[in-house]
C-alpha cells in the first residue's frame, strides 16, 4: 500500500515538474533562410514584386523625402523581404528602415537585419533580411522614415506599408 502511494505521488511529482520546465508559449519559427540575405543566398534570382506602396514625407517646406517600399518574394527560396528605393538621396538628419514581418508569428528583419544596413544620407536604397513565406505564412514590408533628434535620439515621422502575400 505504502509503496502504490509513494509510487503515485512520484508520477504526479515527476508530472508536475514536466508542466512547470516546459515553456508556456511558442516562439517564432524558424526557417533555414530567415533572416538571410536575399542576394548573397540566391534567392533575389527569382525574386519578383508582389506588393508596392508609396510614401511621402514634407521634412522642409517644398522638399519631401519620397519613395516605394516593395515585398519582394523569391519563387525558388520561397522567402519575402522588404526593399525600399526613395527618389533622391536621403538629407542629412534622417534615416529609413525597411522591414519584413510574417504575419503567422510575428517575426521580422529589418534592413540592419541580414539585408544592407538602414538607408543613410546620401542613400537611397536598402533591402533586409528574409523570413519564410510558404502557405499558411505571410508576410508585408513596411518602411519608416526617422528624424534624428538631439532630445529624444530619433523621432519616427512616417511609415509605409504594403499588402500581405
Amino acid at each position: 500500500m505504502l509503496r502504490k502511494l509513494l509510487t503515485g505521488l512520484l508520477v504526479v511529482f515527476v508530472g508536475a515538474l514536466a508542466l512547470l520546465t516546459s515553456p508556456l508559449h511558442t516562439n517564432a519559427a524558424t526557417y533555414p533562410y530567415d533572416g538571410k540575405n536575399p542576394y548573397a543566398t540566391g534567392c533575389s534570382s527569382t525574386e519578383v514584386t508582389k506588393y508596392s506602396k508609396s510614401f511621402s514625407y514634407q521634412y522642409t517646406y517644398g522638399k519631401y523625402i519620397s519613395g516605394t517600399v516593395y515585398l519582394k518574394f523569391s519563387t525558388s527560396c520561397k522567402t519575402a523581404w522588404s526593399y525600399v528605393k526613395i527618389n533622391s538621396a536621403l538629407p542629412s538628419g534622417y534615416f529609413i528602415d525597411g522591414t519584413v514581418t510574417r504575419n503567422t508569428d510575428g517575426k521580422f528583419y529589418r534592413c540592419e537585419d541580414g539585408g544592407n544596413g538602414a538607408i543613410l544620407p546620401g542613400q537611397t536604397s536598402c533591402y533586409s533580411g528574409m523570413v519564410y513565406d510558404l502557405d499558411p505564412n505571410t508576410a508585408y514590408a513596411s518602411a519608416t522614415i526617422y528624424k534624428v533628434d538631439d532630445w529624444d535620439g530619433y523621432v519616427v515621422y512616417q511609415s509605409g506599408k504594403t499588402a500581405s502575400y
